[in-house]
């Protein structure tokens, strides 16, 4: 007798699931839905620093039409899903309004294009099926901005001591001729005991990138266990946190 109370709620249960979603009630299995999705629910978009990247994107049907159907687009705003969507200006992206997926096939390729414009770590393009499309379409595209160093990158990674404020950074180029300041960093206040990470691209050249510590003690280890670390390319050229007031070190690339 349970197994038959059970079973009927269960049906129950789907059926006003079943209307909550709108869902073809005529329908008898999932084949008779026709679903649209992209390839990927996340990807990272290369973007070349100061440049523009163009990505091609690839969109499924679950069935076969005997004539061209046609998809709208649409860019999701930052309010969506709670702070979830599109963090760039649209004068930077180009997205196509829509996409066609043509007659007999289940898929179909569009062409995303983003320039550079200042963008780095949590910056996204969010991408969706608009909602007069008859298929179902439950899940977005989401495209996170990774940029991309057309010759050189450096990698900068801080573990501060106590006293954070204290500590401070300069990059310099063309340090053997006219030494010229191309980064810096300072004003960590509110960073005790955390870690942070600075990304740069630079070109080929020599360099010199000098750490401060204010009170002359460097970042380690009297006052907290501080560290720091420069990477070029991969390969970790500098490492430490034991100095004085300051630590220089000298590269050049290639």
């Amino acid at each position: 007798m349970k197994k038959i109370i059970y079973t009927t709620l269960a049906l129950c249960s789907l059926f006003f699931v079943a209307c909550d979603n709108e869902i073809d009630t005529d329908a008898t299995s999932v084949s008779d839905y026709e679903f649209i999705s992209f390839q990927d629910d996340v990807l990272n978009f290369e973007l070349n620093q100061s440049g523009t990247s163009e990505r091609t994107i690839t969109v499924y049907n679950s069935r076969k039409s005997s004539s061209d159907v046609t998809y709208n687009l649409e860019v999701l705003p930052l309010e969506f899903n709670g702070g979830q969507g599109t963090t760039i200006s649209s004068d930077y992206y180009n997205v196509p309004s829509s996409v066609t997926i043509p007659a007999n096939a289940t898929s179909a390729q569009f062409d995303v294009t983003i320039t550079d414009n200042g963008f780095g770590s949590g910056d996204r393009l969010v991408v969706g099926f608009a909602d007069d499309n008859l298929a179902l379409n439950p899940h977005p595209l989401r495209m996170d901005i990774v940029i991309v160093c057309p010759a050189n990158e450096l990698i900068l990674d801080i573990t501060f001591d106590n006293y954070a404020e204290e500590t401070s950074w300069e990059l310099y180029t063309d340090i053997t001729t006219t030494p010229t300041l191309i980064a810096s960093g300072s004003g960590y206040d509110d960073l005790d005991d955390q870690s942070i990470q600075q990304r740069l691209c630079i070109d080929n050249g020599d360099f010199g990138f000098v750490i401060y510590d204010a009170y002359g003690d460097g970042i380690c280890c009297s006052f907290g266990q501080g560290s720091y670390s420069l990477t070029v390319n991969g390969e970790v050229i500098r490492q430490g946190g034991s100095f004085g007031a300051n630590e220089v070190t000298t590269f050049s690339l290639p």
